[in-house]
């Protein structure tokens, strides 16, 4: 395991030092201990076969480990961070341009003439710019390809510029123009402002590419294999006796190299992951002064930070997501107001002027009244679960980027329930109480003040 002194030589260019990352139930280890570098002004590539440990260790440095798994280390990348997952967690009802603006809102930008063309840049760098006023569309509604979906969702989070990018599998549904595209536009991102850096995971990258990564981390295992500069990892594997055929994609050589459960080659596993990891222990230490991280930019950088709004104005803006979903998505408010009014005309059948009656049964009537109608809708609010379920991914996305705090969420979700909350109070209230014959409340409370008992000029008590 790396020393602190080791630990501390990284801290110029970010570093992760991990001890162990171990499923909770089963003490499976998911990633061993390894220190892992990030330089500035770099695109790292994390690559390595399926369930290598890719996402686990983007999860690490991004300090969000889930499923149940107990990581130990440290982390030193300063500054804010973004984050892409691999799945594109968007709203349906926004355009392109709708969309960056929401963000921009959020991350606490002013829309002002700067703003505006931020936008268009980065829209015209991801081959958006003509799908700038195309909805984003979901299972109702067509809308952008998954593609297009990708770049979106990389064009939203470069919107903020946090210092420290991350994206999982960014390349995944684009075709090789795109990704190339996509791979280009994330190399000027991490060039055109001091301190930032760029860390991905990649399955398979194509040869143009790879010619585009610049700091490279190989996994297999949970072990690491190599770690490094791309110009320096065929050196690795020459001096291990496995040059990277002619005509062959170099990436697509190294992951079968240290594959342990497929082989592509003949020449595939000359080594065991145990091997691999030893090998390159040693390489490394006899090459100790042409691995170290090129320093692209000075050390003693201030990290840029962009301001993210204050609470009033992230609560605002949602508030104003959740009405402008409703405007565009009526379904949401109207599937829930037509299964409220026809349980309402059930009950109100059922109970048909119950109100005329005043026998000992008919208080029983009553009862049963308050009952169903606190029971049904009640249970009727399950019509909204799978609105909030495809809401909770976009939620946990956006806090993970501290976008918002969850409890800031939460206080505009309940500012903005309010109008839904009360148009099906009223329409429940009116058909049940139209039907039933049933009094207001404000009927009894004012004649339960009218009494004459009550009123202080009788000078009674009761």
């Amino acid at each position: 395991m790396s020393s602190l002194e080791d630990m501390k030589k990284g801290c110029d260019v970010g570093s992760a030092n991990i001890d162990s990352v171990i499923t909770a139930k089963e003490k499976k280890v998911i990633l061993h201990a390894m220190l892992v570098r990030f330089p500035i002004g770099q695109i790292t590539a994390i690559l390595g076969p399926s369930g290598c440990g890719k996402t686990t260790l983007l999860d690490f440095v991004t300090r969000s480990i889930s499923g149940g798994a107990v990581a130990k280390g440290v982390v030193n990348l300063p500054g804010r961070s973004g984050y892409v997952p691999q799945g594109d967690k968007l709203h349906g009802f926004y355009t392109c341009y709708s969309y960056m603006k929401h963000y921009a809102r959020l991350s606490g930008l002013e829309m002002n003439e700067e703003t505006e063309h931020k936008i268009d840049s980065i829209l015209e760098s991801l081959g958006l710019s003509t799908h700038k006023h195309t909805i984003v569309g979901d299972l109702f509604r067509r809308g952008l390809s998954g593609g297009q979906k990708r770049r979106l969702s990389v064009a939203l989070e470069a919107l903020g510029s946090p210092p420290n990018l991350f994206l999982d599998e960014p390349t995944s549904g684009l075709d090789s123009e795109s990704a190339l595209r996509l791979i280009k536009f994330l190399r000027s991102y991490v060039r055109e402002s001091p301190g930032r850096r760029v860390i991905l995971t990649i399955h398979q990258p194509s040869s143009f590419i790879w010619k585009e990564m610049e700091n490279i981390v190989l996994l297999s295992q949970g072990k690491l294999m190599y770690q490094g500069s791309r110009n320096q990892i065929e050196n690795f594997f020459e001096v291990n006796n496995a040059p990277t055929p002619t005509s062959y994609n170099p990436a697509d050589h190294y992951v079968t190299m240290v594959n342990s459960d497929f082989t592509l080659h003949e020449n595939a596993i000359i080594l065991s992951p145990d091997d691999w990891e030893t090998a390159f222990t040693q390489w490394s230490a006899s090459n100790s002064h042409e691995l170290s991280s090129p320093k692209v930019q000075s050390e003693n950088i201030v990290t840029p930070f962009s301001p993210r709004g204050n609470t009033i104005s992230r609560i605002i803006e949602l508030t104003r997501r959740y009405f402008k979903n409703l405007i565009l998505n009526p379904g949401i408010l109207g599937t829930r107001l037509a299964m409220y009014t026809m349980l309402s005309l059930l009950i109100g059948a059922l109970f048909w002027n119950l109100g005329a009656s005043v026998t000992f049964t008919s208080i029983q009537s009553r009862i049963a009244v308050l009952f169903y109608s606190v029971a049904f809708f009640v249970f009727m609010s399950v019509a909204v679960l799978p609105f909030t379920v495809m809401e909770r991914d976009i939620v946990e996305k956006e806090v993970r980027n501290s976008y918002y705090h969850p409890a800031v969420y939460q206080v505009a979700q309940a500012v903005a329930s309010i109008p839904g909350a009360a148009i099906l109070a009223l329409v429940t209230c009116i058909l049940i109480c139209s039907m039933t014959s049933l009094r207001a409340p404000l009927w009894f409370f004012s004649q339960y003040v009218s009494l004459p008992c009550l009123r202080g000029s009788t000078g009674t008590t009761r």
